[in-house]
C-alpha cells in the first residue's frame, strides 16, 4: 500500500509535519542548507569521538554546540499540522463536486465570506478566500478547519465548526468549490494559476475519440470551449505527435447541436459549465464564454475569456499556445513566480 494511502487512513499524531514549502524562499533555503552542512560536521565530530579516544570530549562538545545552534533552522523543514493533514479528498475535484460545493457555500458561507468569497458583504478581508495561500494548505488541513472551526490565539472563534452541520462528503465538496473559486480569482487577477490545478472531471460523449470523461483524455492536449463555440472553429494539427481534442461545454442556453470540428460534448447537465465558469473567474455563478487548454498531464494551463480579445481566434497564436503546453511541463513553486501562458 502506498505511503500516502497509509497516512490518509490514520490521524496524524504530531503538531507539525515535514514540508519543503519554506524552501521556496531563497533566504530560508540558505539557512536550511547551512544547518544541514553543520549537522554533517556534527556527525563527523561524533565519528571522531568514537574512533580517536584522545579527542573524544572536544569532538562531542563541538557536535553538541553545532546541533544546538542549527536546530532552529532545521525547524524550517516542518510546518504546523492537524490530525487530518494527510487526508486525501475522495471527490477527485470533479465538476459535480465543485457545483455541489457552490450550492453549500451559497447557503452556509456567504454571511461571513460574501457572495464572491472576497469578504465583501461579509466579515471583510479576513475572510477573503481569493488569496493565493489557499493552495499552500493541504486539503486535509482545510478539511480540519471546516470541520472543527478556526480560533484566534486567544481562543476567540473566527469560524464555527461544521462537523455536525455538514456531512463529510459535503465538506469535501465545499473545499473543491473554494479551491476552484480561488484559482479563478487568482488567475484572473495575477495572470497565472496558483498551483497545478487538475482539470475537473466531467462526463463526455465523444464522436472521434474513445473517452467517457476528461480524465480519459490524458496523453492528449485538450481544448475546452465553454459557451457558444466560435464559427468557424480553428483547427490545430498535432504537436510532436500529440493530438488536440476539442470538448464543448454548452452553457445550458445554447442548443447542444452537433458542431463541426467538435470531438466531445459534455454531459450531466450544467455542472461542468458551472465548474469551468468558476475557474474562469465567474464568482456569481454566471456561465461566461471562455476557453481552456489542458496539457497531456490533465493540468489546466491557459484560459481565455470573452473580454480578453480575439487572441485565440488566430490559428497561429493558438498553435503556439498548444505547442507550449505540449513541450514545456508546468512548474509552480509555492509562493514563487510561476510559469503561465495566456
Amino acid at each position: 500500500m502506498p505511503l500516502s494511502s497509509v497516512l490518509s487512513a490514520m490521524p496524524w499524531p504530531f503538531p507539525v509535519r515535514p514540508s519543503l514549502d519554506n524552501l521556496a524562499d531563497p533566504e530560508l533555503r540558505r539557512l536550511v542548507a547551512m544547518a544541514l552542512l553543520a549537522f554533517g560536521f556534527a556527525i563527523l565530530f561524533l565519528t571522531i569521538a568514537f574512533t580517536v579516544r584522545r579527542a573524544r570530549i572536544a569532538a562531542v562538545l563541538a557536535a553538541l554546540v553545532l546541533a544546538f545552534l542549527q536546530a532552529p533552522s532545521l525547524g524550517l523543514l516542518f510546518v504546523p499540522a492537524t490530525p487530518t493533514s494527510f487526508r486525501q479528498s475522495p471527490t477527485g475535484f470533479s465538476a459535480a463536486s465543485i457545483a455541489s460545493g457552490r450550492t453549500v457555500f451559497a447557503t452556509t458561507c456567504v454571511p461571513c465570506h460574501g457572495k464572491a468569497g472576497d469578504g465583501v458583504g461579509g466579515l471583510g478581508q479576513v475572510t477573503d478566500l481569493r488569496r493565493p495561500h489557499i493552495w499552500t494548505h493541504p486539503v486535509g488541513d482545510l478539511f480540519w478547519d471546516i470541520s472543527h472551526g478556526i480560533n484566534e490565539p486567544d481562543g476567540t472563534a473566527l469560524m464555527p465548526a461544521f462537523e455536525t452541520m455538514l456531512s463529510e462528503q459535503t465538506r469535501w465538496s465545499l473545499i473543491d468549490y473554494v479551491r476552484a473559486l480561488n484559482a479563478g480569482a487568482v488567475t484572473r487577477g495575477r495572470g497565472g494559476w496558483p498551483a497545478r490545478v487538475l482539470a475537473p472531471s466531467i462526463a463526455l460523449t465523444c464522436a472521434s475519440v474513445v473517452a467517457h470523461t476528461i480524465a480519459d483524455l490524458r496523453g492528449k492536449a485538450v481544448r475546452v470551449i465553454l459557451g457558444a463555440p466560435p464559427v468557424p472553429l480553428a483547427s490545430v494539427p498535432p504537436v510532436n505527435g500529440i493530438a488536440l481534442v476539442t470538448v464543448w461545454l454548452p452553457d445550458g442556453q445554447t442548443e447542444a447541436a452537433p458542431v463541426p470540428g467538435m470531438d466531445c460534448v459534455a454531459q450531466g447537465g450544467t455542472d461542468g459549465a458551472l465548474a469551468y465558469a468558476v475557474l474562469a473567474g465567474s464568482a456569481d455563478g454566471q456561465v461566461i464564454p471562455a476557453r481552456f487548454l489542458i496539457d497531456p498531464e490533465g493540468v489546466l494551463r491557459s484560459v481565455w475569456r470573452k473580454d480578453d480579445g480575439d487572441e485565440w481566434a488566430d490559428p497561429g497564436r493558438l498553435l503556439e499556445e498548444v505547442r507550449t503546453i505540449c513541450t514545456e511541463p508546468l512548474t509552480i513553486g509555492t509562493g514563487a513566480e510561476h510559469e503561465h501562458h495566456h
